[in-house]
């Protein structure tokens, strides 16, 4: 007969895991398969919050549909997960949604937060003892740290970052968003343009290439 096995009270649960990437890299696709998992077992229970400020229209490859991301992160393989919306400025508002049963919690869009965000994250693994992931764009299209994600990534014990296929020249290890020229002078003050098509995933050598092509200005 088995003997039971107490838990070691010094094992502490609660950590925090980013995913991080540029457009295309299968972000959301890897943070859902992660709760997907969780989603297996019957006591466990997971909740995704996506930022208001990240609502767009998600293009499934398959199909060619658009779908809106309203209360829902979608990937382009086609995943769809009911998530809720909170406001972009205040992700305090994450920690009146936890209850006692949940174990895990998902934040999409991470990138388009406030930097109270980390702290928020913070909270969650450490006094809530949750597993926390957080998915999001490292860099903006300037190639600069976005939002609170360079302090997520600093603060996480776990760190995944996916790359795209570079769409000027097949390089596997693309991590920079490129803006398309037709609107990048519509982007004033850092404000970055919510949606897929504005946007191309390419290596750091396209990205050079393409920025001195410009007439050496950042996209």
């Amino acid at each position: 007969m088995e003997a039971n096995v107490a838990k070691n009270p010094l094992v502490r649960d609660g950590w925090i895991e980013v995913i991080c990437g540029c457009m295309y890299s299968g972000k959301s696709q890897e943070a859902l398969k992660r709760v997907e998992k969780e989603l297996l077992s019957k006591i466990r229970k997971a909740l995704i919050f996506v930022p208001d400020r990240g609502r767009r229209q998600v293009t499934i490859t398959a199909t060619n549909e658009q779908v809106d991301t309203q209360n829902k992160v979608v990937t382009r393989a086609g995943g769809i997960f009911k998530a809720i919306e909170f406001p972009w400025n205040n992700p305090a508002v994450i920690l009146g949604h936890l209850t006692p049963e949940i174990s895990t919690v998902l934040i999409e869009e991470a990138h388009f937060c406030t930097s109270e965000l980390v702290a928020i994250c913070k909270t969650m693994a450490e006094k809530h003892h949750l597993r926390v992931i957080v998915a999001g764009l490292d860099q903006t299209f300037a190639s600069e740290g976005f939002g609170p994600m360079p302090a997520l990534m600093v603060e996480a014990e776990r760190l995944d970052k996916e790359l795209a296929v570079c769409m000027e020249c097949g390089s596997q290890n693309a991590s920079k968003s490129w803006l398309d020229t037709r609107v990048r002078n519509q982007v004033q003050n850092g404000q970055v343009l919510v949606g897929d098509e504005q946007y191309r995933a390419v290596c750091r050598h396209c990205y050079r290439e393409l920025t001195e092509k410009y007439g050496g200005q950042k996209p």
